[in-house]
Parts: C-alpha cells; sequence; structure tokens
C-alpha cells in the first residue's frame, strides 16, 4: 500500500491554472474564467493567471476590475521581461476600454522608458493608440520603432502614412499631404494606394501631370486600384482633349496585367465613346475566350450586342445590371468592423493592416 498517494489531494492554484490554460486553447473562455478565480483565491497563482484573468474580465465588459488587477501587478518586483510586456499591454487595452486611450499611450511609454522594454509589440500598440487620439505624427514614430524589430514592413509604414495623409486632405491640406506622401513612397516607392492619394493631392494643388503621372503608376501596379485611377485619368485626358492618351494607358496596364478587368473593359467602353462599338465587341470577346470567369466583361459585351444588334429594351435592362456590378458590397475590418466602400489596406480605426475583407468578387 502507498502511504503517499495523491489521489485525494485538494486542487492547487497550479492546478486551476493549469486547468484554466487549456479551457482557454479549447475556446472555452467562460469555463477558464472561473478556473482562473479558483487559481487566484489563495494568493499563490502565477503572475499570468492574474494578468489572463484581467483579460477576461475587459473581455466580459468589467476593464475598471481588469485594470485594478493588471494596476496592482506593475508594483511587483520579481516579474519577468514577458511577464512585464504581457502586463504593460494588458494595462493598456483595459485603459482603451474605458475610453482613455491618452492613459494608454502614457502607460506604455511609461514602460518603455522607465522599464528599458523594447518588445515591438509595444511599438505596435503605442502607435495604435497614438492613432486613435489623433496623433499620426507619433504613431508613425512608434511605428519606426516596431520596424527596427521588424515586427512591421515597410509597405506598412507606407500604408499608415497614406491613412495620415487621408485625414490631412480632410482637412483641405494639401500641401502638408504631399509631403507625407512623399514619405510614405520613400518607404515603398510601389505603394499604390499612396500614389493614387497623391495623385489626387497634385490634382488639387492643379498640378495635373503630375497627378496623371502618379494616378498611371497606380493603375499599372495594382488591379484593385486600376479601375478608380484609369477613370481619373480619362476624365482628365478626356478635358485636355488627349484621346490617343487614354489608349496608350489602357494598354499599358494590359500589357503588365493581361488579364486585368478593369482595363479592358474600360478600353471598351472608350472605343463606345469614340463610336467604334465594333472595336469594343471585338475586345471583349478576345478577352472573354482567354477569361471566361469574367462575369463584368460579359454584361459588358452583352451589353454592346444589345446596343449595336438588338432591341433597346434589352439595353436598358443591362446597362441597369452593368451598374449595379460596379457598386460591389463594401469591405468590412475583421478586428474592428469597420466598413468601407473602396479597397483598404490599413484600418483607419483600429490601426491594423491587411484587415479588410468581403464576400463579394465580380
Amino acid at each position: 500500500m502507498f502511504t503517499g498517494s495523491k489521489k485525494n489531494r485538494s486542487p492547487t492554484s497550479q492546478d486551476a491554472y493549469v486547468a484554466a490554460l487549456r479551457l482557454m486553447i479549447d475556446g472555452q473562455r467562460d469555463e477558464a474564467f472561473r478556473s482562473l478565480q479558483s487559481a487566484v483565491k489563495e494568493g499563490k497563482a502565477p503572475t499570468d493567471a492574474y494578468i489572463r484573468l484581467g483579460n477576461l474580465l475587459r473581455e466580459r465588459g468589467d476593464a475598471s476590475r481588469a485594470a485594478q488587477i493588471h494596476q496592482s501587478l506593475t508594483v511587483k518586483d520579481n516579474l519577468a521581461k514577458d511577464e512585464k510586456v504581457e502586463l504593460f499591454l494588458s494595462l493598456a487595452e483595459d485603459y482603451a476600454a474605458l475610453g482613455k486611450s491618452d492613459k494608454s499611450v502614457k502607460t506604455l511609454e511609461a514602460a518603455v522608458k522607465t522599464l528599458s522594454i523594447r518588445d515591438p509589440r509595444v511599438f505596435v500598440k503605442i502607435a495604435k493608440h497614438y492613432h486613435v487620439v489623433g496623433d499620426s505624427e507619433k504613431a508613425y514614430e512608434a511605428l519606426k520603432e516596431a520596424r527596427k524589430h521588424d515586427a512591421i514592413s515597410d509597405r506598412e509604414l507606407a500604408l499608415y502614412l497614406n491613412t495620415a495623409a487621408e485625414r490631412l486632405v480632410d482637412k483641405r491640406d494639401f500641401k502638408e499631404a504631399r509631403k507625407v506622401l512623399q514619405r510614405a513612397l520613400k518607404h515603398d516607392p510601389d505603394c499604390a494606394p499612396a500614389l493614387l492619394l497623391l495623385g489626387d493631392v497634385e490634382q488639387k494643388m492643379d498640378n495635373i501631370d503630375d497627378a496623371m503621372e502618379k494616378w498611371r503608376r497606380a493603375a499599372v501596379l495594382s488591379s484593385q486600384l486600376a479601375e478608380t485611377a484609369l477613370k481619373k485619368l480619362e476624365k482628365v485626358l478626356f478635358e485636355k482633349g488627349r484621346f490617343g492618351d487614354i489608349e496608350d494607358i489602357y494598354n499599358d496596364v494590359r500589357s503588365v496585367r493581361g488579364g486585368d478587368e478593369a482595363a479592358s473593359v474600360a478600353i471598351a467602353g472608350f472605343y463606345e465613346k469614340q463610336g467604334r462599338g465594333e472595336d469594343a465587341i471585338q475586345l471583349l470577346e478576345e478577352y472573354l475566350s482567354v477569361f471566361a470567369e469574367s462575369v463584368r466583361a460579359r454584361l459588358v459585351l452583352t451589353s454592346l450586342y444589345a446596343k449595336y444588334r438588338d432591341p433597346d429594351t434589352l439595353q436598358q435592362l443591362l446597362d441597369e445590371a452593368i451598374a449595379r456590378s460596379r457598386q460591389g458590397k463594401p469591405y468590412n475590418c475583421r478586428i474592428c468592423q469597420f466598413q468601407t466602400k473602396s479597397v483598404r489596406w490599413h484600418c483607419p480605426r483600429c490601426n491594423s493592416f491587411d484587415s479588410f475583407s468581403t464576400d463579394y468578387d465580380i
């Protein structure tokens, strides 16, 4: 008989903590919450248990109690480096949930200065909260620190600066917006969103040739932005009477991306405006012989058949179908659910990158 059997041993704080971790992995967050509560009752649970308990409290809508728990841990002098990072990141999120993003920033900056925490996650979070309070320049500086640790790329820095420039454009500060966008393009010369917006800024400042050059590059670089850029170019070139340049630009895009739907449909529309309906039909027939799945190109081709070879009623119905096909569904940020009608790579609300998606693609 073994007198030292553990069969009847009472569960310890460590047991409850380990059980909570397993429950969180399994997605059972309510059960994990109760297990963490049991773990900390004796006051002998590891620091991570308290951090996680606070995080779950915040998720359950009690950010105030979460902040109290996390704040109480900051006075401990035996925290490991990783524990310090997780603790201050959590405390910053508590304050943000309480609507105190300015306090979130101060908390994280204090961690960087007084505790010498240089973890890139902290700098990314500092940037997020500076963005929320409207200080784009400090957010950018924090992102640059994160870049030094390879936590983000130059592309992401450029995308953030593009968002910062959008704010300046909204304020009609075009001169400063241009500076910010030029800085973005130093990080990523092929940042199509920044090129597109810089084209808009140059147009506002009456630098039309510069605007067209930026839009042209954006159209060539990005299939998602090509249609928007081409429409801007077409409008300006039509006003200038430079019809030949329009066709050249469309063909530039098609030479880079032969399957570009936007450019193919746009050049067909350009032919139609010139009275070259049969040329438009031939172009789209050739396009569809290779890219038969293009619903939009097929709609436009059918519309051209209706206009040049079939009754007017069918033409009207198909024009309406094409207009609806262009509207699409909104893009949604997976992180904060911010919604926009145009594709984005950086969320202006929560500062996330590559978080937009839509279930609609034509």
